[in-house]
């Protein structure tokens, strides 16, 4: 009997200081939890991406899951543009991950890495609200158009391997500079 509780004493402790690994909180809370609901966006029906109207801070929620992504639109010195991204944990308000996003076609896919060091894929897509198959969710603030974004890992061989998710803008004006994975 004591052999069982000093074994049970032993792994409670070496979780409790497993959980204090810089990242491995922070982790967690990156990915919503598998989603085995049909995807049913239209992927085909994708509008030019707003770049006047995607700088700013998104929200988006699913059961327990709740975070937040930055995005600061970015001019390149070429004329092309990037969309720098943050991901913020809906729930401590820290920077989970950073990541650089590019347009490709009518989307816009970035390779997101968490304070943690794991990897996985962004994808932002605009939809008009007549083309959104869910009822938009709306926000404090307007957007004119529906903004979906599906989530990854590095190792989802398609769209429907991934995680979808309405965003929603809570605010327009954001300071980039500040909360990044540096300062952990």
């Amino acid at each position: 009997m004591l052999r069982h509780i000093l074994l049970a004493t032993l792994l409670f402790v070496s979780s409790m200081a497993h959980a204090h690994v810089p990242g491995f909180q922070e982790d967690g809370n990156i990915m919503p939890s598998g989603d085995n609901r049909p995807v049913p966006w239209p992927w085909s029906l994708a509008q030019p991406f707003p770049w006047d109207d995607i700088q700013g801070l998104w929200k988006v929620e699913q059961d327990n899951y709740v975070s937040y992504f930055a995005f600061k639109s970015v001019r390149q010195a070429s004329g092309g543009r990037q969309l720098l991204v943050r991901q913020i944990d809906g729930e401590t308000r820290r920077v989970l991950a950073e990541g650089v996003g590019f347009e490709s076609g009518k989307v816009i896919l970035a390779q997101m890495t968490s304070c943690g060091g794991t990897t996985y894929n962004l994808k932002v897509t605009s939809f008009k609200r007549e083309d959104s198959p869910q009822a938009p969710v709306m926000g404090n603030l307007y957007t004119g158009s529906v903004m979906v974004l599906s989530i990854g890992d590095l190792n989802a061989r398609s769209i429907s391997d991934m995680v979808h998710l309405q965003l929603t803008k809570v605010a327009s004006r954001i300071k980039f500079t500040e909360n990044s994975c540096l300062n952990h």
